[in-house]
């Protein structure tokens, strides 16, 4: 033991530590559970999309050294990461609540209470600021912008990372942003994946106003292979009165292939997704993604719009479509 806990210290203190960019908690969702510690998910790089590869929670979306910081007289930080962990804990029990309930595959206790929303909205704004594709947006946005000074009590968490700078001064604001918005629960028929980008905001992953795209556009987060949390944008509210409080929705199939193109196109590197929950079954990607300028990427990026029926109060889904399936169109199995 004592040996372990030396290494790990000093993983800290040089910035080598294995950091988590999306929570092992949250991919374990999207995993088949094989043995008491054992997880497994279907990986794929966006690189070479068709060779899915088997992999554990703990040994993907993970960057060497990603929340490293220093304090100014040289000493190592990690109170961002520690936060992490904090907030995943608390988000960990309420997705079991949401998604455990055995009388339906669309809970009955929703809308969540305000420390259950609270805590999945802390999570929620996590994962949003967190990403390596937000990193990547930040430095590409700030090669030729002016250095601001911060605050001494942010420096001091994240002195050498400005991706650390920027979570620590948006992460309240962000939260209580989606803590304030409707939130739609919802079941699809169609597998879902997940990816490096968990969040997904419609039509402004890229936004240079984080805040303000979340605010306004719609917002998706995958909860499992088929549940989900649908956050309609103001356009949809002005629209609809009955999404303007939580509310819960079936999508279709068909939409629900819609749902995992936009997973896909806003993915930095890697989409996961349940080795017996596979959306290749149905789907393939298709047409141009989300343009990376920070990769050179010039081309005119996707534009989603969303509609959708409220779910009457006294009906849900029944739990045996959670893992039943309807077979895939003839045209779409391998060998036909």
């Amino acid at each position: 033991m004592g040996r372990a806990s030396a290494g790990k210290r000093k993983a800290r203190e040089t910035g080598q530590t294995r950091d988590h960019t999306v929570p092992q908690m949250y991919l374990r969702q999207f995993a088949e559970h094989r043995s008491r510690r054992h997880y497994e998910l279907t990986v794929r790089r966006i690189g070479n999309i068709d060779e899915p590869f088997p992999a554990m929670p703990n040994h993907v979306f993970a960057v060497r050294g990603y929340y490293w910081g220093t304090t100014p007289d040289g000493v190592p930080h990690h109170a961002v990461e520690d936060l992490f962990t904090q907030l995943e804990g608390a988000a960990a029990t309420v997705m079991k609540t949401v998604l455990d309930d055995p009388d339906g595959a669309l809970t009955g206790r929703w809308p969540l209470d305000t420390e259950e929303r609270l805590d999945l909205a802390w999570w929620m704004a996590a994962q949003i600021l967190r990403t390596t594709r937000q990193r990547k947006r930040l430095e590409h946005a700030s090669r030729d912008a002016e250095r601001l000074d911060v605050p001494a009590e942010v420096a001091a968490i994240a002195s050498n990372n400005p991706h650390l700078r920027y979570i620590v001064e948006h992460l309240a604001s962000l939260a209580f942003t989606l803590f304030a918005r409707p939130w739609g629960l919802a079941f699809t028929s169609m597998c879902l994946l997940t990816s490096d980008v968990p969040v997904v905001l419609f039509n402004a992953p890229d936004a240079e106003d984080q805040l303000a795209a979340a605010a306004a556009c719609d917002i998706l987060l995958q909860l499992d292979p088929h549940r989900l949390l649908f956050l309609p944008s103001a356009a949809m509210l002005a629209r609809d009165l009955r999404k303007r409080t939580d509310h819960r929705l079936v999508i279709p199939g068909g939409v629900g292939i819609a749902l995992v193109q936009v997973t896909y196109d806003v993915a930095d590197a890697f989409v996961a997704h349940h080795p017996r929950h596979d959306p290749w079954r149905h789907w393939q990607p298709s047409g141009p993604r989300h343009p990376s300028p920070w990769n050179g990427d010039s081309h005119s990026a996707p534009m989603y719009s969303l509609e959708y029926d409220v779910l009457a109060p006294h009906l849900t889904v029944e739990r045996r479509w959670l893992t039943e399936h309807p077979p895939p169109h003839t045209a779409d199995r391998p060998d036909a």
